[in-house]
């Protein structure tokens, strides 16, 4: 998801999870220690802080929730974000929901400087699909808070727990927009508020991002993704197409979502909690058992906890995973739209899998021109 100038934006995810096998993606790099100007989570305030122990308590006790329905079917996690802040309604949260019926939690934001409690936020339930190639698939439905690290990690606890063989993560973006499907994730994060209104990343002197995960080495600083991309795109781009002429408040489908189009990595405008998320999520994936320091307190507090360690033991390196950005301002007829949309990815890239093609990391050279990604920036 883009950061905004004003720092007010949105986040959605989607995971998709079933059986399989691909090309192995193990790029397997000697570590870099912690310094001390790799903490995460700025907790120099009182009202910081409280809501820090809040998020860290929440997802220290967090038990996975899903459960695979049937043996041997396709497994899949979708995951949207809820409130942002004051903003009640999230499009992708709503469009987890149409697609999946994991009731979308409404929640009010608290009085400023008051905490934001995250268990409310969170929504979590198993369904079935039947999409048309793919045939039953078992959909562990996820609407997650928009804070920093907390998001990824409940991903990753449900990761581990269901065994996905298809990650699928999205994000609203801007107003109107075509759709992004993002190429790669970054180890970087923008100094911005999430969605509590409390918490940034804290940076180091003459820094203008945190590292997501301060372990990471430099090689692994941008990461692609890996999808079947173009069954991928052209699934989404026919389901788009056929839902352009949907009405809702007297607009068409395609004024709000006018395509399909790859974004590159790195690109300055994708380091907020999106990018979080995916990044987080897509360096577990492919580091199986190696434990990483998320939620890392900028003020130690003697005598509570001040990290959290996580790990995915399940091997997932090839599983697929990639990240959607949307337009933010889908609703009514619109947001069932954009549900049908992800059941058509969800349904291409299990197809895709399940005839044996591999998927493969996301490589900036498809990206369209005005997202392209490069050197850091």
């Amino acid at each position: 998801m883009r950061a905004l100038a004003s720092s007010i934006g949105l986040c959605i995810l989607t995971l998709v999870a079933g059986a399989g096998c691909a090309a192995s993606t193990d790029d397997s790099q000697d570590e870099v220690g912690n310094s001390e100007d790799s903490v995460k989570v700025d907790t120099s305030s009182p009202q910081a802080r409280a809501q820090y122990d809040a998020n860290l308590a929440f997802a220290k006790s967090y038990k996975p929730q899903c459960a695979a329905k049937t043996a041997g079917r396709p497994r899949v996690i979708v995951t949207g974000f809820g409130r942002f802040m004051s903003i009640n309604n999230n499009a992708t949260g709503r469009m987890v929901s149409a697609l999946s019926s994991v009731t979308y939690p409404e929640t009010t934001a608290p009085a400023d400087g008051h905490v934001d409690p995250p268990a409310p936020q969170l929504a979590v339930t198993t369904t079935t699909l039947d999409l048309p190639h793919a045939g039953k698939v078992d959909v562990c439905a996820m609407i997650l808070p928009v804070y920093w690290d907390l998001a990824a990690v409940l991903i990753a606890k449900e990761v581990d727990a269901f065994g996905p063989s298809f990650v699928l993560m999205n994000g609203v973006a801007g107003d109107r927009q075509p759709t992004w499907i993002e190429l790669g994730s970054v180890n970087r994060a923008a100094p911005l508020d999430d969605g509590s209104n409390q918490l940034r990343p804290a940076v180091g002197k003459n820094q203008s991002y945190a590292p997501i995960v301060s372990s990471a080495t430099k090689a692994d600083g941008a990461r692609g993704l890996l999808l079947s991309w173009d069954h991928v795109h052209a699934a989404a781009a026919t389901t788009i197409q056929k839902h352009a002429a949907d009405m809702e408040g007297g607009e068409r489908f395609d004024a709000f979502v006018s395509g399909v189009e790859f974004a590159g990595f790195p690109r300055e405008s994708n380091t907020y909690l999106c990018n979080n998320v995916t990044y987080v999520t897509n360096y577990l994936m492919s580091y199986p058992g190696k434990s990483v320091s998320l939620m890392q307190a900028s003020v130690k507090k003697v005598g509570a906890a001040n990290d959290l360690p996580v790990v995915i033991k399940r091997d997932v390196r090839d599983v697929p995973r990639v990240f959607m950005h949307w337009s933010s301002e889908l609703s009514g007829a619109h947001v069932t739209a954009g549900a049908d949309v992800m059941r058509a990815v969800i349904d291409a890239q299990l197809t895709a899998k399940a005839a044996g093609e591999a998927p493969t990391k996301g490589d900036n050279a498809r990206a369209n021109p005005d997202l392209a990604g490069g050197a850091f920036f």
